[in-house]
């Protein structure tokens, strides 16, 4: 499968690119470890287990990144403005930080305790073709959090993961890269692991 970019203008060639990545892999003992490898990433994040989250499941070189595009009308995209900006770009002692935060009794935010559930869908794998240790996986990401009855918040985004085989053969994320497509939040905060 192919995408020619010059006549289906509204494909990025970075999408164009990750589409072929995944449509040509129909590896379905892969496509199980990807799976797995989010569901228990999810679980342990929707328990609030985020110490846990970090050993287990996350590696010590990882970059997670989290942006926001604009949306421009197609005559806005001939002036060379900047798309997309940063709401997170971290590493794992940021991480780390994030979620001492989190763990900290003096965290107004966190009380009540919040509650939340999330859905992991569209998962797509496929093997790095240069480094047979790295797996990419796609997905979108539904997350729900719960404060109190009445406040509740849902986000949704697409992710773009990097999951490197290390020590003992266990998997750990490197890299996370998540596309939020609200430009202003319709939340009160964004301080979730997406």
């Amino acid at each position: 499968m192919m995408i020619n970019i010059q006549e289906d203008k509204l494909v990025s060639a970075h999408d164009a690119e990750e589409i072929l990545r995944f449509f040509n892999c129909h590896d379905s003992a892969l496509q199980q470890e990807a799976t797995t490898l989010l569901t228990q990433e999810a679980h342990l994040l929707d328990i609030q287990a985020y110490r846990a989250w970090l050993e287990h499941c996350v590696g010590s070189e990882v970059q997670y990144q989290v942006i926001s595009r604009e949306l421009r009308a197609a005559s806005e995209r001939r002036y060379k403005l900047n798309e997309a900006m940063n709401v997170y770009n971290e590493n794992f002692q940021q991480l780390k930080v994030r979620v001492e935060h989190q763990l900290d009794p003096q965290n107004w935010g966190n009380s009540p305790k919040l509650r939340f559930t999330r859905f992991i869908t569209n998962v797509q794998a496929a093997m790095d073709v240069n480094d047979k240790e790295l797996l990419h996986i796609r997905s979108n990401v539904i997350l729900h959090r719960a404060r109190r009855g009445n406040q509740v918040d849902v986000f949704y985004a697409a992710r773009e993961d990097k999951w490197k085989r290390g020590e003992g053969g266990v998997r750990k994320l490197v890299q996370r890269f998540v596309d939020y497509p609200e430009r202003i939040l319709q939340t009160h905060n964004l301080m979730v692991f997406l």
